[in-house]
């Protein structure tokens, strides 16, 4: 009970970690705040301020306990997120062609945004088991292949391209991290080369194929699969030098631009904040993915330091992803801006990864 209550804590926590997710996340809501202005439905940044303080109270509340307690329960957890990914197929809520949800309590929660924290969980806790001071072989990686195959296959059936695809980065990052041998890094990458024409032909949905024609030229269709992606680009561009202003963004406005408050939200920052306002934005981002694989390297413990990589891992897709689909980079796959986008389970599911960050960053100098 007294290392629960060490005084030692709360000098070693870290403001730096946390100004930098209260300056995105404050950022996060004037920009939804300006996206959801003079939308018929007006309750999307009353919730959202919800979310954020029931979010951080979730984060500050796991500093309390030692997060080596999550060790124990890392497989369970898994297996209770594998459980709810199989009941949204089933019995989960339908909108706009996918099956994500389960209404709990009058609220709609979205598992697949939880199967992030759970691949991290589970991978962390199968290498503090294994080790890693050896990089894996052939054999050492079908467990965690396997982890993430069951997750980020429900997921895709939903259909969630965009969220299988960053449970399976974050896992990719976690096994890059841990290291693997030349040999199997080289046989990963032809098999995925030869993976790519068959998912192609029969893996995606038509809508999904489209997104990438669309990606490749949106000019194609500019009425129709291209038109995000080209709207997108506009209000990014028109922000020029230092934006518009707030709340004077043309293109969410005129709702010329679509899901400004979910998907395409840094596309109206940069509208109204300009380059100079998204270069802000880009460095804490940034900042936040330095300091998290800062707190890895410094855990005392092989579980603290492959949780702390694989939560920084979660965060730093997202943003890489979602920011990258918004300016072209990438195809739009649907993923929401970490601590940016409107959406309850996302929010906590982020807070509370910053908790557990915020955790094992307090601890490393007591053990």
């Amino acid at each position: 009970m007294k290392r629960f209550f060490d005084e030692k804590l709360l000098s070693h926590f870290d403001w730096p970690l946390m100004s930098c997710v209260l300056a995105i996340v404050t950022l996060g809501l004037l920009n939804l705040y300006s996206a959801t202005f003079n939308l018929p439905v007006a309750r999307y940044f009353q919730l959202q301020v919800i979310w954020v303080l029931v979010g951080l109270f979730l984060a500050l509340f796991v500093t309390l306990f030692d997060y080596r307690l999550l060790e124990r329960l890392a497989y369970p957890i898994y297996g209770l997120i594998v459980l709810a990914l199989i009941f949204v197929l089933f019995k989960g809520k339908t909108a706009q062609g996918s099956q994500r949800w389960i209404s709990l309590f009058g609220f709609n929660v979205q598992p697949s945004e939880l199967a992030k924290l759970g691949i991290a969980l589970a991978l962390a806790k199968y290498f503090h088991i294994r080790g890693t001071s050896r990089p894996l072989s052939s054999f050492g990686l079908i467990k965690p292949l396997l982890l993430v195959a069951i997750p980020a296959g429900l997921v895709f059936k939903q259909p969630d391209l965009g969220t299988a695809i960053v449970i399976s980065m974050i896992a990719g990052a976690m096994i890059l991290f841990v290291g693997i041998q030349r040999k199997i890094l080289i046989t990963i990458t032809i098999t995925a080369l030869v993976a790519v024409p068959i998912i192609w032909q029969y893996g995606l949905r038509p809508y999904q194929k489209s997104r990438v024609h669309a990606f490749i030229n949106p000019e194609s269709d500019a009425l129709g699969a291209g038109y995000q992606i080209i709207q997108s680009k506009i209000a990014i561009g028109s922000g020029e030098l230092s934006g518009k202003g707030f709340l004077k963004g043309t293109q969410s406005k005129l709702q010329f631009l679509p899901k400004q408050h979910t998907d395409f939200v840094f596309s109206n920052f940069a509208e109204e904040f300009g380059f100079l306002g998204s270069l802000l934005l880009l460095f804490l981002f940034a900042s936040l993915s330095f300091l998290g694989i800062n707190v890895a390297y410094s855990a005392k413990e092989t579980f603290g330091m492959m949780l702390a990589f694989g939560l920084t891992a979660s965060i730093a897709t997202q943003a890489l992803v979602n920011i990258g689909m918004e300016i072209g980079l990438l195809p739009v796959v649907g993923v929401a801006l970490p601590l940016f986008s409107y959406g309850g389970t996302s929010m906590l599911t982020i807070l509370l990864s910053v908790g557990f960050l915020l955790n094992i960053s307090m601890r490393r100098y007591l053990f």
